[in-house]
């Protein structure tokens, strides 16, 4: 298990190395659409070539960390191991963006899925462990809960096999 964890970080913190590295990308330029119609403009055509143009490209950055959260919930490993893996999601997040990602569960979700000031992916959004809500589910269905204990540690909290929170069988990382 600590070989698979240290693996891990050696790979997202390649991957940090390589991200800080590399130069930095230029901005798509929006340009405005030509018309291709020679009808006059009216302003239901005003209002529908502004539709089109509202179409942003996606400049989300796929992180190393994303490639290693395929692990999780590995059958093979233990709900320990799964919170370790998100431990260097978030580890890997807070080197990038300088800070936690906060709120509840589907806040910090959102944030390690993209939706972050640098459009960082630590996490697929496509994960199999995402619900319909967009929070971040344990490998038994329950939603992982987040404590932000400083700026640099986060507790994270597994309400285990029998899905209640704070009873014995919880699982629980960065007491």
């Amino acid at each position: 298990m600590k070989r698979r964890v240290l693996a891990i970080a050696a790979v997202v913190a390649g991957g940090v190395i390589v991200w800080f590295a590399r130069s930095p990308r230029e901005e798509p330029v929006a340009r405005p659409m030509a018309s291709t119609s020679s009808a006059p403009a009216t302003a239901s055509s005003a209002v529908h070539a502004s539709t089109e143009r509202t179409s942003i490209p996606d400049t989300r950055t796929l992180m190393p960390s994303a490639e290693a959260a395929a692990g999780f919930y590995d059958p093979a490993e233990s709900a320990h191991e799964d919170l370790a893996i998100l431990d260097l999601l978030i580890s890997d997040y807070r080197r990038c963006c300088t800070e936690n990602p906060v709120g509840e569960n589907e806040e910090i979700t959102a944030s390690l899925t993209g939706r972050n000031p640098k459009g960082l992916v630590f996490l697929r959004s496509e994960h199999a462990r995402l619900d319909r809500e967009g929070r971040l589910l344990d490998r038994w269905g329950t939603p992982y809960r987040f404590h932000a204990l400083a700026g640099d540690r986060m507790e994270i909290h597994s309400a285990g096999p029998d899905r209640e929170p704070h009873t014995a069988d919880d699982v629980t990382l960065g007491e």
